[in-house]
């Protein structure tokens, strides 16, 4: 027996280099190792980085001048340019993880350099020469880190698929920013509770330990399998280099992260320092602890919220989300109205606006510029997106720090708040971050969401809940729970869950595909319209009636080839529901063929439902059809279907419904409130008579004779009030006319010129012809009602 040997290129599977295929089992295990792994490197990036820890550490401890700072936080950003070596140096390489690992452990020994630097200073040691070593130690390791960062994100795009990477990347912020919470928290209470002397060899141990966990970070990245690259990603030439820079959405995506962070970078920095320095020096005086309460709290939002920012980026698009998240420095403004006396009210709201909002921007840009960024050339893309942003948001902390020197003994009272240089720092921040975000605005990506749908879907009562039910959806553990939250799903905000609700079309329980259809209906998603019109020319679905009904709901005018088809044959109940949709959606390609069906071969139930929705789009000519089977029809729940679909055509669509149906007493309110509105019908016919006509006392007569009608429909004489009606309905048109003349004369001449008067008089003149063979009472209260509503509602034209 011979054995066939099937390559995993053949099954759909990638592979690495050991030939050895990337199974969904082992992409799963390599994606939570890289989650772990990811915890470790934001323990040493929150310490061994110019962030808070860093930024107190230099400016409050080693007495940096702002300027200083500034230059700190710059000094990585200057390194940009080396990711253009990068992309050569990817370019040569067959594989990017043994060189990334190597380069990137060396740039990890920063952080015993900052140890070094603290015990030096905790001994007495000149400080001014641990600022001018943590400048060079933090350049040269910057520089380790441009040569080599953009192979990390073209393995791991390579790696996760980009349905699910949104989503992946989200659940991954999560879990490592929870992790970061507390190794942050912790810190802050490290330092605040030993003396300032032994801050400083706690600084020490910290800057260590978080050099030890990077290290780690970036030895176990080596069981993380790495794809087999695309075959020209390698063949790197000039082209391939310089391609990005023609790429003008992909330059203009960089230049807008590029201005955004320079504007945000001019006043970021200095936050954490002016928080925790003391009052005497122009601070806040708040202790450390503060900087960890104020991280707890946005951590804790930001836990509870990216994944589902990365939800809201696989289904609406990155851009809007990001476009979004970047507003977080709107939640700076809180920092304006700092005292020494109030930070403990404001810190904490600024901490939690941050923490909702900045998820969107920090967790989507990565994610963005991958979406731009073509897989056989990415390496260079990614690189390219580093050296602009880089370089130009590299001069944001200078500016800062240069001009916070330069108003340093700047001033001012205003309303009791005091106005430094740190506040006129922060409107310059405010003034450019706005051209960054018109500028992002304007990218081109695909197909994505407004922002301002995006909005309108979050900004509902009900998104809360969608979320919980998504989850529900798509994990759900039986068929009862996933139908059960498919029937709650309603309102705008559900259009997160569309994709998810689409993929229950198909599921295996009949009941979860048939609430997926009238789930999709009711919150109207445009995307699913594909997807329902195949179900409902699928003669094997099971849920084509059901789809018909959702279709008819979304209303979009492409579902309307497949609905014609589905009114023209097939089952009663799927006639029926196409019929109610055509006419839901209207447009003359569907009431053309619902006018058509009125004449057709249709099952009772069927000409009811296309007389229902041809009436509402107010098709006089219907009348002629609905009249006999509104009074041939046994069955009284058509009957009642009928009569609304006449009242629709006598009156207005809709409004006929209350007066036919309720309670009694509800009814006899009614019954008065239409005898009103007839009466002001009857006068509206003063101003509409011809010149030089004289009705004399004709109007009043009508009037008293409408007053005599009420009475005997109160008393269920329906036949004689309908001899009232026809009476009044018949002098109406011949005061119009200016002339008495014989019923068909009357028709001929309301028709042409006024066709509501026209059928409102064919109507009670067919009832009055009729009347002699009708039995029913009911049938005679309809017809009676429609002739009152019609007075009712009918006004003479001016």
């Amino acid at each position: 027996m011979s054995t066939v040997t099937v390559s995993p290129d053949e099954i759909g599977l990638p592979v690495d280099y050991g030939g050895r295929p990337i199974t969904p089992s082992r992409l799963r295990r390599a994606l939570r190792l890289n989650i772990a792994v990811g915890a470790m490197g934001m323990a040493w990036y929150s310490v061994c980085s110019a962030q808070q820890v860093l930024q107190v550490f230099f400016k409050n401890h080693l007495d940096a001048s702002d300027r200083e700072l500034g230059l700190l936080v710059a000094v990585g950003q200057f390194a940009a340019p080396f990711h253009l070596l990068a992309i050569l140096i990817y370019g040569w390489l067959s594989r990017r993880k043994v060189y990334w690992v190597v380069i990137h452990v060396l740039h990890r020994l920063l952080g015993y350099v900052l140890a070094g630097v603290a015990i030096h200073a905790a001994r007495g040691g000149d400080r001014d020469l641990g600022v001018a070593v943590i400048l060079w130690a933090s350049a040269a390791s910057w520089v380790l880190t441009m040569v080599s960062a953009a192979g990390w994100w073209s393995w791991i795009a390579d790696l996760v698929p980009e349905n699910v990477r949104g989503t992946f990347f989200g659940r991954r912020s999560a879990i490592i920013h929870a992790f970061n919470m507390i190794w942050f928290f912790a810190i802050q209470i490290s330092l605040d509770y030993l003396t300032s002397a032994d801050s400083l060899h706690v600084y020490a141990f910290v800057f260590a330990l978080g050099g030890t966990l990077g290290i780690l970070d970036i030895v176990l990245h080596a069981f993380i399998p790495e794809p087999k690259r695309h075959p020209a990603e390698s063949n790197i030439g000039w082209r391939e280099f310089l391609e990005p820079m023609r790429n003008w959405n992909f330059v203009q995506f960089s230049l807008a992260i590029g201005l955004f962070t320079f504007s945000t970078s001019i006043f970021g920095p200095f936050i954490a320092p002016y928080i925790t320095a003391d009052v005497a020096k122009g601070g806040i005086g708040a202790p450390n602890t503060w900087l960890g309460i104020m991280f707890v709290i946005g951590q804790s939002i930001w836990i509870a919220t990216v994944t589902a920012w990365g939800m809201l980026m696989d289904r609406f698009g990155t851009k809007p989300i990001v476009i979004l998240g970047a507003l977080f420095p709107l939640t700076w403004v809180g920092y304006l109205f700092l005292t020494p006396t109030n930070y403990c009210f404001i810190l904490p709201v600024v901490a939690l606006l941050g923490g909702l909002i900045s998820p969107g921007y920090w967790n989507g840009v990565g994610q963005l510029m991958l979406t731009l960024t073509p897989q056989r050339n990415r390496t260079a893309f990614v690189a390219w997106h580093s050296v602009i942003v880089g370089m130009i948001a590299a001069g944001g902390s200078i500016l800062g720090g240069v001009l916070k020197d330069a108003v340093r003994e700047f001033h001012t009272d205003v309303g009791g708040i005091p106005v430094t240089s740190f506040h006129v720092v922060a409107a310059v921040c405010f003034v450019l971050c706005a051209p960054s975000l018109v500028m992002l605005s304007r990218i081109r990506k695909g197909r994505e969401r407004p922002v301002g749908f995006v909005v309108s879907r979050l900004a509902t009562p009900g998104v809360f809940r969608t979320f919980l039910n998504l989850s529900t959806i798509t994990s759900a553990s039986s068929s009862t729970q996933a139908a059960r939250a498919l029937r709650t799903m309603d309102g705008a905000s559900s259009h997160l869950a569309a994709a998810d609700i689409i993929e229950r079309l198909d599921d295996p329980d009949p009941e979860v595909r048939e609430e997926a259809a009238r789930a999709l209906g009711r919150i109207g998603s445009l995307e699913a319209v594909d997807a329902l019109v195949a179900r409902l020319r699928d003669p094997a679905s099971t849920i084509r009636p059901e789809a018909a009904r959702a279709l008819g709901q979304i209303g979009d005018p492409r579902a309307v080839p497949a609905l014609i088809e589905g009114l023209g044959g097939g089952p009663e109940e799927l006639e029926d529901t196409c019929a109610q949709a055509l006419g839901t959606i209207g447009g003359r390609e569907s009431l053309r063929h619902l006018r058509r069906a009125l004449n057709g071969q249709h099952a009772e139930r069927v000409f009811v439902s296309t007389a229902e929705a041809v009436s509402k789009h107010g098709i006089l000519e219907a009348a002629m059809d609905i009249f006999p089977r509104l009074h041939t029809t046994t069955n009284p729940v058509l009957r009642g279907q009928l009569a609304i679909a006449m009242g629709n055509l006598l009156g207005e669509p809709g409004q006929f419904y209350r007066f036919l149906t309720g309670e009694t007493a509800h009814q006899g309110k009614n019954l008065g409130r239409l005898f009103r509105s007839a009466r002001r019908a009857v006068r509206s016919f003063r101003a509409s008579l011809p010149a030089g006509a004289t009705p004399g006392d004709a109007l009043d007569d009508l009037e008293a004779e409408l007053a005599r009608a009420r009475g005997l429909m109160e008393g269920q004489s329906y036949r004689a009030a309908i001899e009232v009606f026809y009476a009044v309905l018949g002098r109406l048109v011949r005061l119009a006319i200016g002339r008495e003349c014989p019923d068909d004369v009357a028709l001929d001449y309301a028709f042409p010129r006024d066709p509501k008067l026209g059928l409102g008089f064919w109507f009670i003149r067919e009832v009055k012809t009729l009347m002699g063979k009708i039995g029913d009472p009911v049938l005679l209260h309809i017809d009676a009602l429609l002739a009152l509503y019609f007075l009712s509602v009918y006004r003479a034209p001016a």
